[in-house]
């Protein structure tokens, strides 16, 4: 099979969560443009209808906390061929100031929904003995991070999931993988940090000496449950401009 037969997503239905923004938005781009079928899914509806609309994609509003929601979403999008479990909140706040609430609601989105999801969707996969999950994970999960303990802590566990899902379903012939982005210019990063502010010590740590954009990501995550990532399963793959290393 040649490279570019690799990355010809054409037929393949994907459901990508936290598809309204961010990463989730630009992965959305670049599977629309490698002819993927896009199943999105988001908690918000006006800005998950416009990217649908813009790719001619099916979408689904849910609440990623609410086991409930993640199971109506899975019965309603039935069986594709990946998952790309990219929906995630993050509570950037000093441990001794995190509120219980709070760190129920992150555990919640970033690891409990998550988990529920890849279970219904790969039991699919399972049965059909083909399928890639892809969830998205955090530098964090590796380095800690100031004012990040809680979603750090979620992301290390969906790492850690990854291993094990990888090595029960492998047998199955079912990929399961972790994109762990470092620092990168989303929405959801610029509730902390403002582009190009010097004193941020994230920033300061990544030999690259630059953010992450959204298109890296995206194409970090392409490459990953595309048929030239075949032989790789249970691996975290970090994507951080050198963070954990600096």
């Amino acid at each position: 099979m040649s490279l570019a037969q690799d990355f010809d997503f054409t037929g393949r239905r994907i459901l990508l969560t936290g598809a309204a923004n961010g990463f989730g938005a630009a992965m959305a781009a670049l599977f629309h443009a490698a002819g993927a079928r896009l199943v999105l899914a988001d908690i918000e509806e006006q800005a998950l209808a416009s990217v649908a609309s813009r790719y001619g994609a099916e979408a689904h509003v849910f609440d990623q906390a609410e086991p409930m929601s993640v199971e109506r979403l899975a019965k309603a999008v039935g069986s594709v061929d990946i998952l790309i479990n990219n929906a995630g909140v993050l509570v950037a706040k000093p441990l001794l100031e995190t509120s219980l609430e709070e760190v129920r609601r992150t555990i919640d989105v970033d690891f409990v929904g998550a988990l529920r999801l890849i279970q219904l969707v790969g039991h699919g996969m399972v049965e059909r003995r083909r399928g890639v999950i892809l969830s998205i994970g955090s530098q964090t999960a590796f380095s800690g991070g100031e004012n990040r303990a809680v979603y750090a802590a979620a992301k290390a566990a969906i790492s850690q999931l990854t291993k094990s899902a990888a090595v029960e379903w492998g047998p199955h012939g079912v990929r399961v993988v972790c994109l762990a982005p470092g620092r990168s210019l989303t929405r959801m990063s610029r509730q902390t940090v403002k582009e190009g502010q010097s004193g941020d010590r994230g920033l300061a740590r990544v030999p690259l000496g630059r953010w992450g954009t959204t298109e890296e990501i995206a194409k970090m995550a392409m490459f990953l449950v595309s048929d030239a990532a075949a032989y790789v399963t249970g691996e975290t793959v970090i994507a951080d401009g050198g963070y954990v290393h600096g």
